[in-house]
């Protein structure tokens, strides 16, 4: 699904963080700070983008486990690489991997299986436990699919992305 898509962007960029971090290119990434906040801002535009397109979005009456055509086209092209933006606009991801790896593993003795290894792990965590959040919202969306209520959840919903990104934006 379109979910799996983003998740799987979010994970891709959480990979680049790791291998970044344990190739020891934090020395980069604070040389690179410039980057870094423009990824940010486009990260959060992003999300702001998609608070403004859920405010809009009107009801349609779904046919049973099939999206409209075009919003399944534009989700599955945007979606992946959206998912990697919002992992990528995220400098704390870095931080983490960062601040996590030292005291596990001797980076000056790190392999690239050693690599492999925890962006295999990393993957299977990300989708098991994000999958069981995706996996919730598809049997809400089941619960909401009356116009009264989906108005309110897309309004809702909206306004957190929304503010997600302006907190993205304007966090230092």
């Amino acid at each position: 699904t379109v979910a799996f898509l983003m998740l799987t962007g979010i994970i891709l960029g959480d990979i680049i963080f790791l291998v970044a971090a344990a190739a020891g290119l934090g020395l980069l990434a604070a040389q690179m700070g410039a980057l870094f906040i423009i990824i940010k801002y486009a990260g959060g535009g992003y999300l702001i983008w998609l608070g403004w397109q859920s405010w809009r979005r009107k009801f349609s009456e779904p046919v049973e486990g099939v999206a409209p055509a075009k919003e399944k086209r534009r989700s599955a092209r945007f979606s992946l690489v959206g998912g990697a933006a919002i992992s990528l606009s995220n400098p704390k991801v870095m931080v983490f991997y960062l601040a996590f790896l030292p005291p596990f593993i001797d980076l000056t003795a790190i392999t690239v299986a050693d690599i492999a290894l925890l962006a295999s792990i990393t993957t299977i965590v990300s989708y098991v436990i994000l999958g069981l959040y995706i996996s919730g919202a598809a049997k809400l969306k089941l619960k909401i699919s009356k116009p009264r209520p989906q108005k309110w959840f897309n309004r809702i919903s909206g306004t957190i992305m929304a503010g997600a990104g302006v907190l993205v934006v304007t966090r230092s």
